[in-house]
């Protein structure tokens, strides 16, 4: 089976409990229903949340033309009647602006659908949407792979009016995967986001020049800025465009973007959001569909504006930075700037830099684990976690170790970050590690 991913075009995401984890079959077929009602996607996400309810869709498209996630792609949603179709399906609710008999969707919400789905087939290489509306057809994608819940149940769903759409739904979704323009907006290869994995973006700030302490402090305040993720950002964006350029300027210079942008941090998007406007990014997103989502273009921004005259202060830091917390500080305080810059925010923006340091520092992608060190000193503890906090057990003695797993920790009462090494032989309970920095790697 194909490598399942999500929509970067989804705005509002509450996972629905009403599901099974795994789907069984590759996604080959789209499968359209209707909420029969004018709900919000918040709306229909808190009805997807009651397990009782034991209902769920993969997507929903409100009124607004936003879109949201109840069901990850990689697992089957609760939502044609028909346990065979939603293991192969994707299926998305879409809201109704009027009612029965009809059921009639928006023309926001149109158009959001066939992106979506555009968005669907690409990544999950279903290279031509197909509608026959011939329910003989169901399972023989070949010639059809397009379902309605009708077809499994005594429903109306999806309505009417989007049951007769189907066809034109194909078609513009069929032109903007041959990337032609369609009514729905621009063409798919041009709405396509580089939305780099966490690794990507770790090797790009290290490229540019920073060490381990000071990528991983930077990554930890873009995580808090965004959660490092493209929906984040789109939604700020979009918001962004409601304002004013006068009153957008005026919001970031006083801080008060806190009030109309947060994320789950509670840190408003502001340096994010005042790139794409300072960048003309709306005229280049509604012309090519590229946007604040392209987090390439973010970072070499980003890298851009730190190289400048009015932040030698802060690459001075992040270049000459010995911990982590150095480096986070430096760009919560010289380059975020957010409203809050407590010891308390300071501190779990620090943390969420250790994270990435964990994942990623003195490491080549790919490095192999397990691997060997040795020990030479009699006297090197045994601690249950990666960190001299951590309660000391034992000491290893000199020898051969196997280390299975690195993590980042104290070495000493400094705060001084080092490397830690987890033994083979705590692998199930995870409480035997050791600090790499008395040890030898056996190459």
């Amino acid at each position: 089976m194909q490598k399942m991913s999500n929509s970067a075009l989804v705005s509002y995401r509450r996972i629905s409990p009403n599901k099974t984890i795994n789907r069984n079959h590759a996604i080959d077929t789209i499968t359209i229903h209707c909420m029969a009602g004018n709900l919000s996607v918040e709306a229909c996400g808190s009805l997807f949340a009651r397990a009782a309810k034991k209902a769920s869709s993969n997507y929903g498209v409100g009124s607004d033309g936003r879109i949201a996630l109840y069901v990850e792609e990689k697992d089957r949603s609760w939502c044609s009647s028909n346990a065979e179709n939603d293991h192969r399906a994707v299926t998305i609710e879409v809201a109704n602006d009027s009612g029965a008999p009809d059921w009639h969707v928006s023309d926001k919400a149109m158009e959001s659908l066939v992106r979506l789905i555009a968005d669907i087939c690409k990544r999950n290489q279903i290279m031509e949407l197909k509608w026959k509306a011939d329910k003989k057809l169901i399972g023989q994608v070949d010639k059809q792979n397009m379902t309605v819940h009708r077809w499994f149940a005594a429903k109306a769903c999806p309505g009417n009016y989007l049951y007769e759409k189907h066809g034109y739904i194909a078609e513009q979704v069929n032109m903007l995967l041959n990337g032609v323009h369609t009514d729905a907006g621009t063409a798919y290869t041009d709405i396509t986001r580089e939305i780099m994995t966490e690794r990507e973006i770790w090797n790009r700030l290290k490229a540019f020049g920073l060490n381990d302490y000071a990528v991983a402090g930077v990554m930890g305040n873009l995580y808090a800025e965004s959660g490092l993720k493209a929906e984040n950002l789109q939604n700020s964006y979009n918001k962004s465009l409601d304002m004013t350029d006068e009153q957008y300027t005026i919001a970031v210079d006083n801080g008060s973007y806190t009030n109309f942008v947060y994320d789950k941090a509670g840190y408003g998007l502001a340096q994010w959001t005042y790139w794409s406007r300072k960048k003309a990014l709306k005229d280049f997103a509604e012309s090519s569909g590229r946007s604040i989502g392209d987090s390439g273009m973010q970072l070499d921004f980003l890298c851009e504006e730190l190289s400048g005259s009015g932040y030698l202060s802060v690459m001075k830091a992040l270049k000459g930075a010995k911990t982590i917390r150095e480096a986070s500080d430096a760009m919560l305080t010289g380059y975020e700037k957010p409203a809050d810059q407590s010891g308390a925010v300071k501190k779990m923006r620090a943390s969420y830099g250790e994270t990435y340091y964990n994942k990623y520092a003195n490491r080549t992608e790919g490095a192999e684990t397990p691997y060997q060190i040795r020990v030479t000193i009699p006297d090197l503890y045994i601690r249950k976690g990666p960190g001299v906090s951590y309660q000391k057990t034992k000491f290893t003695g000199a020898g051969t170790f196997t280390i299975v797993e690195e993590a980042a920790g104290k070495i000493d009462g400094k705060g001084t970050i080092g490397k830690w090494g987890l033994l083979k032989a705590y692998q199930k309970n995870r409480n035997g590690w050791v600090c790499l920095l008395y040890t030898q790697k056996i190459e």
